[in-house]
């Protein structure tokens, strides 16, 4: 496979402490496997790092992978296209998210051949698609007695939604008293709602109902006192009681959840649940995501998706004796930084890797990752122990990259970089192959000639058909009855003890004036 490597000696000749890999150690490495794709054995799965499009080397660890390349630098017909046949070879899970549909059309069909369950969501086309309730878990909890866990997932799907207001630097004061009046009627809808009537549409609409100062008073004294629901009802009513403020504060939350209430399909679609996430540590899955890029307004459906699965797969590795999961599941992020920032991410990619789950994370530049996670975007990067390199203009990860390369000594004694900033900007990129930089694991930085996905000998399949589906109904919730059942004791205070078992207490402090 010598093919596969730069002659390195173009870049400069490795004369100090600094130096390129060579092919013998990364073939080698115990982190790596090989992969003949005209066979039917599988031993590895993971990032291609060396290829000629039949023979792959691959890393087969539980390192995750960030991927740096601007607009057209081929970051998915290098690498998300190859990756996810790979681990369909293997026999690992995977959730993509793919925003123009090439990974579903171009590796569906050899995916559903190697026996996987196979779901799409398809926010292009809703009604060629399968669906998915974000509240339906949430609930499923709730009722089960399992209040606590249900909370966090609620929390953690408004923290998805709330992500573009903090991202327009909204006045955080604003911001944070949006968040607890969602949290406040997100938890009296989950008490109150029927499992069939339990979906986002169902609440945007009770919300946009109750967003007025006496309404919301109401629910405030239909709740009990001390609940999440109660002291967030009154950190609002205390801390915007001005009609001009409390007006504010309701209309951060109607930014959050506008798309789903003027788009009907978009709403059915959420409605219901085609498949249980719960399940997908459970067998060989596959879930394609596909979100427009041109576009930001579902994006933070990408990021609640995320969260709520890896806070499922994370429960049902924890009940399992090495506390792994079976199956490996691999998170393929194309675009990463575009959509909202996931609650928890730098815990998330630190904790995943001992519960058998990897993310491959592909954005265009670090000012994008440091936009959408501020301090955390360092502890991302730094969990992550492979970088890939293909383009970038960004002077400062340019120089990055350049710096942890290191430094060789030349003829007049002078240290100079391994790889210049130069060079790291005229990696060659052609149609059948192109130069990469990577720093795989604990190795020495290499640069690799990767094919591209046309070049790779895997057997070619149509992609799955998605057949047009009647999209379901939405069942009503009546939220008018439910309180005069409260007020005439017909019904128990929501968030009682009669209710949920015990008293559900806000752990935060309200925000101050």
């Amino acid at each position: 496979m010598t093919q596969n490597l730069v002659d390195l000696g173009m870049y400069l000749e490795p004369e100090g402490s600094a130096r390129w890999a060579d092919e013998d150690e990364l073939t080698a490495a115990t982190t790596t496997k090989r992969i003949i794709i005209s066979e039917k054995i599988c031993e590895g799965g993971g990032i291609p790092i060396l290829s000629d499009g039949n023979d792959i080397y691959v890393d087969d660890s539980d390192s995750h992978t960030m991927i740096f390349g601007s607009t057209g630098s081929k970051k998915t017909r290098l690498f998300g296209m190859p990756l996810i046949n790979i681990l369909a070879m293997r026999g690992e899970s995977f959730i993509v998210t793919d925003p123009k549909t090439e990974l579903f059309n171009k590796t569906s069909g050899f995916v559903r051949k190697r026996g996987y369950n196979v779901a799409v969501l398809n926010f292009r086309d809703m009604q060629h698609s399968d669906y998915w309730n974000p509240l339906a878990l949430p609930w499923d909890l709730y009722h089960s007695g399992q209040t606590s866990e249900a909370t966090s997932l609620i929390n953690d799907l408004i923290c998805s939604l709330i992500g573009p207001l903090r991202d327009n630097k909204r006045d955080h004061y604003f911001t944070e008293l949006s968040y607890a009046l969602m949290l406040a009627n997100m938890m009296f809808f989950i008490d109150t709602a029927k499992r069939e009537e339990a979906n986002i549409y169902n609440f945007a609409s009770f919300f946009s109902q109750n967003s007025n100062i006496p309404k919301t008073k109401v629910l405030a004294n239909a709740v009990a006192e001390n609940s999440i629901a109660h002291i967030n009802y009154m950190n609002v009513l205390t801390n915007a009681d001005a009609k001009s403020t409390f007006g504010n504060v309701s209309a951060g939350v109607a930014v959050m959840l506008r798309p789903f209430v003027v788009h009907r399909p978009l709403c059915q679609m959420l409605s219901q649940s085609s498949f249980d996430i719960r399940d997908i540590a459970k067998s060989k899955n596959a879930i394609y995501l596909v979100v427009p890029d041109e576009k930001t307004t579902l994006h933070s459906v990408v990021a609640m998706f995320v969260k709520q699965v890896y806070e499922a797969t994370i429960n049902a590795a924890q009940n399992n004796h090495n506390k792994q999961l079976p199956i490996r599941l691999n998170f393929v992020l194309d675009e990463f930084a575009n959509i909202p920032a996931i609650p928890d991410m730098q815990a998330m990619i630190t904790a995943s890797r001992s519960r058998n789950m990897r993310f491959f994370m592909m954005l265009q530049g670090m000012m994008q990752l440091i936009q959408k996670y501020g301090l955390n975007a360092q502890t991302i990067k730094g969990n992550c122990d492979n970088i890939i390199f293909l383009s970038s203009s960004e002077h400062e990860l340019l120089q990055e990259i350049s710096s942890l390369s290191g430094t060789v000594l030349r003829d007049n004694g002078k240290e100079h970089p391994l790889v210049s900033i130069s060079q790291l900007q005229h990696l060659k990129k052609e149609w059948e192959t192109s130069e990469v930089y990577i720093r795989h694991a604990r190795n020495y930085p290499f640069i690799s000639v990767l094919p591209d996905y046309d070049l790779y000998r895997f057997r070619s399949y149509k992609p799955i058909n998605l057949e047009k589906k009647v999209l379901p109904e939405i069942a009503k919730y009546d939220y008018q009855k439910i309180l005069e059942e409260i007020d005439s004791s017909q019904r128990p205070i929501p968030f009682s003890k009669e209710t949920c078992g015990e008293y559900v207490f806000q752990k935060t402090a309200p925000p101050r004036k």
